[in-house]
């Protein structure tokens, strides 16, 4: 079903600082951010990451837009940092919440759910970034 609330941490809400951890052999804290907004069918975060060679803003908005929580699939706004595809869409599958987008040429997938019993979120990144990374509520 496509609700937001599906496919992150159970207790995720707004005003939450979450840590960003990467694995590098082992599970390691990559930065830190918060949840500046949170619904059904929208999640806002903002924070820092320095990983991959990358060290700056972490900002990530994915929109739902038919707001339907019986779709398996559909439109989506998906927003990181700078860049923004209002044409992107979303599938929901075996309990993952995949959302694809392109920022002018470059395609960009995230897998999204929960993970370690559902008290982090994992997110899968692949395309012209691969990363998994999880947001770990602190």
């Amino acid at each position: 079903m496509a609700v937001i609330s599906n496919y992150v941490a159970k207790n995720t809400h707004q005003g939450q600082v979450v840590t960003v951890k990467a694995k590098k052999f082992v599970w390691i804290s990559v930065g830190k951010g918060e949840v500046r907004s949170y619904s059904d069918y929208d999640v806002d975060v903002a924070g820092a990451i320095n990983v991959l060679g990358y060290s700056g803003d972490l900002n990530i908005q994915l929109q739902l837009v038919d707001k339907n929580p019986t779709a398996v699939s559909g439109p989506c706004i998906l927003s990181l940092n700078t860049h923004t595809d209002p044409s992107a869409t979303y599938q929901t599958k075996n309990g993952v919440l995949m959302v694809t987008a392109v920022f002018g040429d470059k395609k960009q997938s995230i897998n999204i759910q929960p993970c370690n019993g559902g008290t982090q979120t994992e997110c899968v990144l692949t395309g012209h970034l691969t990363q998994t990374v999880h947001l770990d509520p602190g």
